[in-house]
């Protein structure tokens, strides 16, 4: 971003020079001028008017703000900018053969502090200084502007009235209905949102102990407040599905009466609901008890391996400078889920071979060799599901990369942990193996798992015997669930629930401030009577207006965001003549379709948008249909008869800065005060430019001082001017935008398209749709080579493994019955497929897979005993079953918090992790009876060749 900056600068700084110099210096900066302020300061005293506020904050406030690394900009509203107004009186102007344009002269020429040279003398020299600055305002009133035949002076007090006063006001502020002066801080697009708010609230505190006593900031909006929130919701998160996993690998490594299940039962219900706080002490409790207690030592074992690739995570995300935001939380959040799975089948392993007689440490490294490649295929599959990641949209990198680093950072610590910490304490920690459930059919689980295990190898071998048609009816059920994947809605990204709206008020072009105000306190009123509301701060300005309303927390209100707005919608319809729309703050994305219409004449354009916005509006489930274009203002034209000004001996510049000195003023000088700059405006008093008749009797004098009326040498037209125009890739344009609410983008999209189809279109002109369409369709259409390559680097990372071309393919038979319970989950929650949902099916690839790769290893293993293959495969699926379970359900339980919270900014990661757990569970549910009987279907094909070459041999 810097050096894009950089180079825009560079463009601009070679075409400055060809652009008029009558302009406003153009502002190049790393922010969009429609974001929402990260921060909305009010400034407020019990004591001051807002004009005393203002000035205040425009000489001590706003350029401390500003000066807070990583703020592009910051906006002052409300109460009227400190001027020196000299108001000329066009009477005595003409009575003293004075023009506007000579008192402006005089007021800037006798305002000067210039070093002027130096005297060097032997020792030492002295600088020469011309000072000149005004003082007081007192000393602009009397500097001499003209001096008269008899020798009088004329002093600028004599024609003109000087004043320490403000402009007219050009918008308004308010809390709470309450006027005070607003501060609104936009960061710039790179630098992180906390960490400038933070800064800005320091700033705050500094301010607040050298300014007035009676002045108070309060801060109305802080979009870190969200951000932190959800951190807090997914660190709460983490913090549950560690928890779950502890008490579910309980069942599996403790024995259990009827007592102790109840109480274990329990606890696993109560930690899913229970408070934070509570949380923290049930843990700390399980691990003293762990430690303490020999029945529970392999759990400790086992979790041991969370705490220490967290502690060990967080140490290399610190040396790569990964910060600490909701998404590397939620990388962490998914590999909690992951990070005991070698932990798990580490020490299933170890067990067995106590069980088989071998103890300590002999034990737990023939129990680590046997699985540890078993462990590291796993571990890989899931790393290089990430790859492909580079290939897709910079908005996703920028989004899930943070995702990719931590959940790769994390599997790669616990794959260091299984293989040297589990080993470590299963051979040094006193446990007893009567403790411990043993393998198939010798558990004492009240049955349960018996019954696992009897459920389990009657399926095996039914679908073993009838493996051909089980093969082909998991071919069909894949098939209709792809085809049903296709018909799920899409979306860029999901919304996130956050407590804040803002409310748009558009007035009609040309709207007086007055005018707009009225209409903004009406819409404030309707905002007050909501009782979500907790706070609304309003920028009220001419034209268009924003009302930026905060909710109480999701705990305290019952209703959505989209409800309160819904329920405000028809009460704001009938406020006239505003148009008021509404916008829920997203943190990534917009929840609008957007038309993008080009052409190259405005009228044209504009008559079309016009059709296109009506069409939006028909659209059902479409709010808040409008035009983004602002409406030509009325005007009135002052054209210059050339050859009446030429015979005055002026030109059509000349013309036009005298009209503009006397109507709006222009800076004469600058007054320096002790902390700051006031502009010094000369302009004609009010009332001789206050009506059309006044604008016509408007004196202008040429270079001769020559005087004549402006109806003299201009023509008067009334009409519309434009306001703005706006283009993209050098071509004008206008956009037509649509709410679209709770409807997937791609739908809405066809919807458009749809609405649209039969609309005629002149010749050059053309539409097409804008916004995050284009961004998600791209993505969508990259999203199956993504697909390939993970599979394909999944494969190479299976083959170069385990040695062997064919027994990958029967490893990834996983991949495709994960989305069988992707699509189930989907429809169940009702999610439409996001960049949520399509990063968790990539992420499917790699996991999905580590069931089958210990099936199929141990299966090697047997074999290596000289064990039928179908012996094998039989006796693989029961021994594994437990890890299986185990990982399984602990990567479930992970997700679970994830997967149901409701809280601020779940949204993001909530059908990431449905997608997950739908998947994850359909694959191991089927993996367990579908991967043994392709084992031996490749065993079947493998038998066939070798009989078709010998008999080929033999002919």
């Amino acid at each position: 971003m810097e050096f894009a900056a950089l180079d825009v600068r560079e463009k601009f700084a070679r075409v400055k020079n060809k652009l008029p110099k009558e302009i406003e210096k153009p502002i190049i900066a790393q922010f969009k001028r429609s974001d929402v302020p990260i921060v909305i300061l009010a400034v407020t005293s019990l004591k001051r008017s807002t004009e005393e506020i203002r000035k205040i904050v425009d000489e001590n406030v706003r350029e401390a703000i500003k000066r807070v690394s990583g703020v592009a900009d910051a906006e002052v509203a409300g109460g009227r900018e400190r001027k020196i107004l000299v108001e000329a009186d066009q009477r005595k102007m003409a009575a003293y053969n004075l023009s506007l344009e000579r008192i402006i002269s005089m007021i800037s020429q006798n305002n000067l502090n210039l070093l002027s040279g130096e005297i060097a003398r032997t020792d030492d020299k002295y600088l020469i200084r011309m000072i000149g600055l005004y003082k007081t305002v007192d000393e602009i009133k009397n500097i001499p502007v003209q001096a008269l035949p008899n020798g009088l002076i004329i002093r600028l007090k004599d024609v003109a009235n000087v004043l320490d006063s403000y402009l007219e006001p050009t918008g308004y502020a308010r809390v709470n209905i309450r006027p005070v002066v607003s501060i609104y801080v936009q960061k710039e697009s790179t630098a992180n949102t906390i960490k400038v708010a933070k800064q800005i609230e320091k700033e705050v505190e500094r301010l607040r102990t050298v300014l007035p006593s009676d002045i108070q900031i309060v801060f109305t909006s802080n979009q870190a407040d969200f951000i932190i929130k959800a951190i807090d919701n997914l660190r709460d998160s983490l913090l549950k599905g560690a928890g779950l996993i502890m008490i579910v690998l309980a069942y599996f490594l403790i024995k259990m009466d009827r007592r102790l299940l109840i109480i274990t039962t329990s606890l696993l219900v109560l930690t899913l609901f229970m408070p934070v706080k509570f949380l923290y002490i049930v843990l700390v409790a399980m691990i003293i008890a762990s430690v303490s207690i020999a029945k529970l030592r392999p759990l400790l074992i086992v979790t041991s391996s969370i705490p220490i690739s967290v502690i060990i995570t967080f140490s290399l995300m610190w040396a790569m400078k990964l910060s600490l935001n909701f998404m590397t939380f939620f990388g962490l959040a998914i590999g909690v889920g992951l990070l005991v799975d070698n932990s798990i089948v580490v020490f299933e392993n170890i067990l067995k071979k106590n069980e088989e007689g071998l103890t300590g440490v002999s034990a737990a490294i023939d129990g680590t060799n046997e699985v540890w490649v078993a462990i590291l295929s796993a571990t890989l599959t899931h790393i290089v599901v990430f790859f492909p990641m580079i290939y897709v949209g910079q908005e996703i990198r920028l989004l899930y990369g943070g995702v990719a680093w931590t959940v790769t950072i994390s599997l790669v610590v616990s794959l260091f942990v299984a293989i040297t910490v589990v080993p470590l304490l299963a051979s040094r920690m006193k446990f007893s193996l009567e403790d411990i459930p043993k393998g198939y059919g010798k558990t004492n689980i009240v049955g349960v798992m018996r019954s696992v295990y009897s459920f389990q190898r009657k399926g095996v071998m039914l679908v073993m015997r009838y493996r051909y048609r089980a093969l082909l009816y998991a071919f069909i059920i894949f098939a209709v669930s792809a085809f049903m994947f296709t018909k799920l809605g899409m979306e860029f990204l999901g919304t996130t629930e956050q407590n804040k709206f803002t409310v748009f008020v558009e007035m009609p072009t040309g709207a007086k401030l007055d005018v707009t105000n009225a209409v903004v306190k009406k819409v404030e009123s309707l905002i007050r009577e909501i009782p979500e509301v907790k706070t609304f701060s309003s920028r009220v300005e001419p034209w268009s207006s924003k009302v930026y309303v905060e909710l109480v927390g999701l705990i305290h209100r019952k209703r959505s965001v989209a409800e309160v707005i819904e329920s405000l919608r028809p009460k704001v319809e009938k406020v006239r003549p505003a148009f008021i729309y509404f916008e829920e703050e997203q943190e990534v994305g917009t929840k609008e379709v957007i038309v993008e219409l080009f052409g190259y004449d405005y009228g044209t354009l504009r008559e079309i948008a016009i059709s296109m916005a009506t069409r939006l509006g028909t659209v059902k489930g479409f709010t808040d249909t409008k035009i983004r274009m602002r409406e030509g203002r009325p005007e009135l034209g002052l054209k210059v008869d050339r050859k009446k000004a030429s015979l005055m001996d002026m030109t059509v510049t000349d013309v036009a800065d005298m009209i503009h000195a006397q109507m709006r003023g222009l800076r004469a000088t600058l007054f320096h005060t002790s902390s700051s700059e006031v502009e010094t405006i000369a302009r004609l008093d009010e009332k001789y430019r206050k009506t059309f008749k006044d604008l016509h009797k408007l004196i202008l004098v040429n270079k001769d001082e020559d005087r004549v009326y402006l109806e003299q040498v201009v023509d008067f037209k009334y009409g519309l001017g434009p306001s703005e125009v706006w283009r993209k890739n050098k071509t004008r344009m206008i956009q037509v935008s649509a709410n679209i609410g709770r409807i997937p983008l791609s739908k809405a999209g066809e919807m458009t398209k749809s609405v649209m189809a039969d609309l005629k279109l002149p010749e050059g002109y053309y539409f097409k749709l804008g916004g995050n369409y284009p961004t998600m369709m791209a993505t969508q259409h990259q999203f199956p080579l993504m697909i390939i390559l993970t599979i394909v680097l999944i494969y190479l990372v299976l083959a170069s493994l385990f040695e062997s071309y064919s027994q990958p393919f029967i490893i990834m038979t996983a991949v495709p019955l994960a989305l069988i319970g992707v699509v189930i989950a989907l429809y169940i929650t009702g999610k439409s497929v996001g960049m949520g949902v399509l990063v968790g099916i990539m992420m499917l690839g790699g996991i999905v897979v580590s069931n089958s790769i210990l099936l199929i290893d141990h299966t090697n293993n047997l074999r290596k005993k000289n064990m039928g293959h179908v012996k094998a495969v039989v006796l693989a699926s029961r021994d594994r079953l437990r890890p299986i379970l185990m990982t399984t359900i602990a990567t479930l339980l992970g997700l679970l918090p994830m997967a149901i919270s409701t809280q601020e900014g779940s949204n993001l990661w909530s059908p990431l992790s449905i997608t997950v757990m739908g998947g994850l569970t359909s694959s191991t549910i089927l993996t367990l009876m579908i991967v043994p009987s392709v084992y031996i279907i490749f065993e079947d094909a493998k038998r066939l060749t070798r009989k078709t070459l010998a008999r080929y041999k033999r002919v």
